[in-house]
Formats: C-alpha cells, structure tokens, sequence
C-alpha cells in the first residue's frame, strides 16, 4: 500500500475515533443534566418527563403505576440546626436510604424544596401504600444518629395513581402533594373518631342524599383588617355518629363517583336559604364544588335559576375550586370563570401554591382571592426564610388585585406573623372549629377618639 493510502486510513480511524468519543461525550453530558449531582438520583425535570410519556402510554393502554411524594416537612428547621454542609450530607443519605429499601424497579427522583419522589410500577403500585409507610419507618430508624435528639424527621408521603385522565406529571405531583394534605387532615380527625371505610362512606353518602340527610357546619373566616363581616366558609357532614369522615374526604369520594355536582347543589340550595332568612345581615358564604360541577355543562343554568329564585345577592357567596382541579379542567375554566363574572359571583383559588407554577394558570380564572396551600403555612412562625417566602407570595398575589387566605391555622401564635405579612383573611381552629351555629362575633375595626 502507498504510503498516501496509509495516511487516508489513518484519517477515516480518526475520524470514526473522533465521532465515538463525540457520541460518548454527549451521551455523558446528557446523563448529567438528567441526575443530580448531589444523590445521584434523576432530577425533577427528567423524572417529569418520564413521567408524561408514561402518562401518554395510559391514554392508549391500561398503565398500573403510581407516583410517590416524599416531603422531608421539617428539612428547613433540621437545617438550621446541622448547616448547610451537613444538610446536604443528611440529602445524600437519605437518597442512598431510599435506594436501599425501595425495590429495584423503582425510579427515584430528587426534587426541589426538600422532596423526593419515586414511581412505583406493577405490584410495587399495587402495594404502594404499604411499602411507602415502611420506607418512611425506616428512614427515621436510619437517619435519627444523624438528627439532633430535640428533633425528629417529619416525613409526609403523598400518592397518586397514574390513569389516562391526568394530563400532565405536573398535575400529578398536585394530587400527590394534596393527598399529603388529605392524609394530615384525616390524622386529626382520627385522633377524634374512628374513620369510615370509604366503600360504607360512598354507600352512607347515597342514601344522604337521597333522603336529604346531610348536615350544613359553618367555619368562621376572619378579615385582618376587621371590617366586622360575618364571613363563614360552608361544609358538610354525614348525620351518623358512627361516620367521622372529613369535608374534604367525603368530597373526593363524591367525585370519584359522580356524585359531586348532586353535593355542589345540595350545598347551594341550603345555603341560599339561610341566606334567604338572614337577608341583610351582611351574610357571606364560601362554598366549595367539585371537579364534577366545573365541566358540568348543566350546572351555570341551574346556578342561575336558583339565584334569581332566592333572591340573594351575589356578592353574599363566594365560591371555592381547588387548584389542583383547575389544572385537570382548563379548557373548561374559561368559560366557567366567565359564567360566574356574569352572574355576579366571586371565585377562590384553593390550596393555591401545591404546584411549582401556579400563576400560570391566573389569567384563565379571572380569582378574586386565594386560600394558600398549607405547604406555605409551616413552620412559618419559627423560620425567618418562611416569612420572607409568605410576604413575597402575598405581596405578588395582591399585585395582581387579588386577596390572600391563609386556611386551616390551628395556632393563635402565628395571627402575628400572618398579620405582618399583609395576609387578608384567616380561617381555622384558632378561632372555631366547624359547627352548625353561625355565632361567631366578628370584630371590626374601631378608633377611639377623646371628646
């Protein structure tokens, strides 16, 4: 062979060399900007977007999967203690813990603000609830060496089942984070009354509605600025003593059977009556309604209907949809929100902030106000960044003219801290807890001047 030729060989090898190496190099950056440096587990964004292609799957096929949300709740104070440094160490430890006692065929993912999440799939799904509450034991089991002894790891584990009917991984992640918030909410009824299974609740709920047998309890909600409003959010309860099933619960249930619009206009109806006997006693309501009443394309005339025949103001109600329903119902938000604008009625965002982006949807909505998901309520009153957070959330909210409910507050202690960061209204025990009286004396605000 020439010696030209050798050189022409060389170059084809180098060449092929080169475009492995090329291939390999990007195959490498591309592992990187898909794992986290810190526990080598996915990151957010590209567990999400396994996430969606998944969710695409189970629009065609039958898909038994479900997602997993592990919220390290008191990260932020266990932080404060360690430092930085050690916090990140105890990040580390807690991503090799779940690795350890989590099957293998678990995809596990480090998100943002102190969470990881995990997809469980096949009869690791099926068993979801078991293994999560196992793994959460044997976190703290591993971890407490670690933890100063004042403290303990307070883990909260969200799950939401992948179906067809969830449009994105960020809705999921809302469901997700909203069952935590479910979960917290049936622990303190719990401690109370024993908690019917949801099969006899859905059964019991029937024949209530049926017979018209549900109970109307009302919780105080107070304005800041005490303008003396008696303002009253409006829940419901099965009449059985032996069923203690939560408002929030007992709507999933109704939803999750068709049943929720039927509880919407129970609701309603009810409502407009007390209101209908307490005509000018300032009288407001907020009423809760379910996914079902948002795509109902009955629901705004029977709405209507009813408002004309009560003839009851429409400032008097104010009414509530869950962030995480307005997610899975935008192409019908629009058209809703708009329905209650002309109608006169006023509309909530509820356990606003439990998606990454929630002022993406805003202007879909046209909200007059929210109620802060209790994600932006913890521990606020001991950390100062949780402060800082809550005034800018509240601040970025009443920029846009809309008002600001901070729900569910237990503590009289954080009132002070709620009222510095310009918060408009409270509800929660602090004040009452749900009850079928409306007696509740509202303040308002006074000056006092010396004649």
């Amino acid at each position: 062979m020439a010696e030209e030729d050798f050189e022409v060989v060389e170059l084809i090898q180098e060449a092929g060399f080169a475009d492995t190496v090329g291939h390999e190099l990007a195959s490498t950056e591309k592992a990187l900007d898909t794992q986290d440096p810190l526990t080598g587990l996915l990151t957010e964004a590209a567990f999400k977007s396994q996430l969606d292609r998944l969710l695409q799957r189970a629009r065609r096929v039958s898909v038994t999967a479900t997602l997993a949300l592990l919220q390290l709740e008191n990260f932020y104070e266990i932080r404060t203690w360690v430092g930085r440094s050690e916090a990140s160490l105890l990040l580390s430890d807690i991503a090799r813990e779940l690795k350890k006692a989590l099957p293998p065929s678990v995809v596990l993912c480090r998100c943002e603000h102190f969470e990881f999440a995990a997809l469980l799939t096949n009869e690791c799904s099926v068993n979801a609830q078991l293994i999560t509450s196992r793994v959460k034991t044997a976190l703290r089991s591993a971890l407490s060496a670690a933890i100063p002894p004042q403290l303990e790891l307070k883990c909260g584990i969200g799950l939401s089942q992948i179906t067809g009917q969830i449009p994105s991984a960020e809705v999921l992640f809302a469901r997700a984070r909203h069952s935590i918030s479910l979960a917290h909410s049936r622990q303190r009824h719990a401690e109370h009354a024993s908690m019917a299974r949801p099969e006899a609740t859905l059964e019991h709920l029937r024949r209530a509605l049926k017979d018209n047998n549900l109970q109307m309890n009302f919780q105080p909600i107070v304005n800041m600025q005490g303008d003396g409003l008696p303002r009253f959010e409006v829940r419901i309860a099965l009449l059985a003593s032996e069923m203690a099933v939560p408002t929030d619960l007992l709507f999933e249930i109704a939803v999750q059977n068709a049943l929720g619009e039927a509880l919407d206009r129970w609701v309603i109806a009810k409502a407009l009556r007390h209101l209908r006997l307490r005509r000018g006693s300032g009288l407001l309501f907020f009423i809760n309604l379910t996914l079902n009443s948002l795509v109902s394309p009955g629901f705004l005339p029977w709405l209507k209907d009813r408002l004309q025949q009560a003839s009851v103001e429409p400032e008097q109600l104010v009414f509530q949809i869950s962030e995480i329903d307005v997610l899975i119902a935008q192409h019908h938000l629009q058209h809703f929100s708009a329905g209650l604008k002309k109608l006169g009625l006023r509309l909530c965002i509820s356990h606003f902030g439990c998606t990454q982006e929630p002022y993406r949807y805003l202007p879909l909505v046209q909200a007059d106000m929210v109620k802060l998901a209790s994600v932006h309520l913890e521990n606020v009153a001991n950390e100062i960044h949780k402060r800082k957070q809550l005034r800018a959330t509240v601040d970025k909210l009443n920029s846009y003219g809309i008002r600001v409910m901070a729900g569910m507050v237990e503590q009289v202690s954080v009132l002070p801290v709620l009222w510095k960061s310009r918060v408009n209204f409270v509800q929660g025990y602090c004040f009452q807890a749900p009850g079928t009286s409306l007696n509740f004396h509202f303040l308002s605000e006074q000056t006092l001047g010396l004649h």
